[in-house]
């Protein structure tokens, strides 16, 4: 692993497989990448890149920083996130809670990366020819309001402050309704179906606008959990 972080800034073109495949109008080099969760702030990008992703997802970033879930450990000697292993089904338990730097922060990380492998915003209308190598490794960037946020609507304009951000750098965006270990708020029962409705409303609406602006039509996601 060493090995392969060191070669990731050399800059140089990955011998990664390329299987020319598109999917929202973006060109992917392969369909294998990483889901949200991983990098948190988009400083594995060159790592990823270099091992010959096809794709790699960002976040989930938040309009502000935040610590995520802190717990106690070894009687009060380190404080931190809960993470741990699972050998023997291959599997992990986490209670992370949204550890985020910021937006800021991430799309510094995601800019620098553009500039150093040329790889610029894909524009999903045109997209690329299929396995155009390199430049086809979309980078998307998972949001979620602030867990700190009790007001919805400080919450909703949080997200919209990301989504403004991230529109001119990201090829796509995915917006989290389903992190498990952390409150959503907005609602309960019957409501909170109405209220992701006006969220995801909310969202389309500042895509749009942008894009009607002369900005790119960036590819929205919604990633969803239990709505029983």
């Amino acid at each position: 692993l060493g090995a392969l972080a060191a070669s990731a800034g050399c800059g140089a073109l990955p011998s990664a497989p390329s299987v020319g495949l598109r999917a929202m109008g973006l060109s992917f080099r392969n369909d294998l990448g990483n889901a949200a969760g991983l990098d948190k702030d988009g400083t594995l990008l060159d790592f990823n890149y270099a091992l010959g992703a096809g794709y790699a997802v960002v976040g989930t970033v938040l309009s502000d920083p935040h610590s995520g879930n802190l717990f106690d450990f070894l009687g009060g000697l380190w404080r931190g996130n809960a993470w741990t292993p699972l050998p023997s089904s291959g599997g992990a338990l986490n209670s992370l809670g949204l550890p985020s730097k910021g937006v800021e922060p991430a799309l510094r990380n995601i800019a620098a990366f553009r500039e150093r492998h040329g790889v610029p915003p894909q524009h999903a209308e045109h997209g690329r020819p299929a396995g155009d190598g390199g430049a086809s490794f979309p980078v998307g960037v998972s949001i979620m309001g602030h867990p700190a946020h009790g007001d919805p609507a400080d919450k909703l304009e949080g997200v919209l402050r990301c989504v403004r951000l991230c529109l001119p750098l990201a090829d796509f965006i995915e917006i989290n309704e389903s992190c498990p270990n952390v409150h959503h708020g907005g609602g309960d029962g019957g409501d909170a179906t109405a209220e992701l409705r006006k969220r995801l409303e909310a969202i389309v609406a500042e895509r749009d606008a942008a894009a009607r602006g002369g900005g790119r039509r960036v590819p929205l996601l919604v990633k969803l959990g239990d709505l029983g």
